[in-house]
């Protein structure tokens, strides 16, 4: 596991632009051939969105589908706390974001403004003075303005993505068993929107969110699927009959994801910073055995 998390945590560790997500899907796509394994994309585009979904195996007859975000977020200003299971409070977390960024980077053009005002009345000395002040206030503010990616993104989404690659490297490709690569999932559904339209109904799909670190790992399902062989002592199971989060979109859907309970919410931290570069390397390993053994008991 230490292998792969080199490779899609450090190596290739940014996902966030097209270019960025090319070359990792090319790389994956290289070992699945490899190993054996049919790929095919899922494309859909837009004038404000481009979705690119990477099927390994074939989904059309799977029984199992396992997924999860290739796609890496935005680094944030604030910290930021994720919650796999309330995209409402996503939603709310990210507004606040977006407000404090505008608001310093208005601050910041304010500063250069003033500084380029006070030109006047400065003497030449304090006149380059001032023009350093505000090149330097206004660079600021457009880098807070501007979204860049995330330098390191062990829990979004690279821990899960090692799962895959290793699933690649030890299942048999000939089970069936797919494995699906998603987009546009940081800030979004839209890839499993459009895994959806290709799934089969009645597959299980296990949805492999936040696994890298965390006190806790939560086994969310929809009501009526069996988890008991995913399951350890301390895990949290939790049963939904109408979903709101990303099970909404299978009806026999399974949700992993690590971290921490917080004013009775599941919460993730320290995701979009520089912070979230660890990883529980053997409860990664424990997770990829169940996962084969669910694979194999297909």
């Amino acid at each position: 596991m230490k292998d792969e998390m080199m490779l899609v945590g450090v190596t290739l560790a940014r996902r966030y632009t097209r270019k960025q997500k090319e070359i990792f899907l090319a790389e994956v796509c290289r070992q699945c051939r490899e190993a054996g394994w049919k790929t095919e994309f899922q494309t859909r585009h837009s004038r404000m969105l481009h979705v690119c979904n990477l099927v390994i195996g074939d989904l059309a007859h799977a029984k199992t589908v396992i997924a999860c975000a290739y796609d890496t977020p935005a680094s944030a200003q604030l910290p930021i706390r994720y919650y796999p299971l309330n995209p409402r409070k996503n939603t709310q977390a990210e507004g606040w974001n977006l407000a404090w960024e505008w608001i310093l980077g208005a601050a910041c053009f304010l500063i250069a403004a003033g500084a380029v005002y006070t030109l006047r009345w400065l003497s030449p000395a304090m006149k380059i003075a001032a023009v350093l002040v505000a090149v330097l206030a206004a660079l600021l503010g457009v880098s807070l303005l501007h979204s860049r990616g995330n330098r390191v993104n062990f829990n979004r989404n690279s821990a899960s993505v090692a799962l895959i690659l290793r699933l690649i490297q030890e299942c048999d490709p000939n089970a069936s068993t797919a494995l699906v690569l998603v987009d546009q999932c940081c800030n979004s559904y839209e890839g499993l929107k459009l895994l959806k339209e290709a799934c089969p109904s009645r597959a299980e799909v296990i949805l492999l969110d936040c696994l890298a670190q965390g006190e806790k790992v939560v086994c969310a399902h929809r009501k009526g699927v069996d988890v008991s062989d995913l399951l350890e002592e301390d895990w949290i199971n939790k049963e939904y009959e109408d979903p709101d989060n990303g099970l909404r979109f299978f009806e026999r859907g399974v949700l992993l994801a690590s971290g921490a309970i917080e004013k009775h919410q599941f919460v993730v931290r320290h995701t979009r910073s520089k912070r979230d570069c660890h990883v529980d390397i053997p409860r990664l390993e424990r997770i990829l055995e169940k996962l084969k053994g669910r694979i194999k008991a297909e």
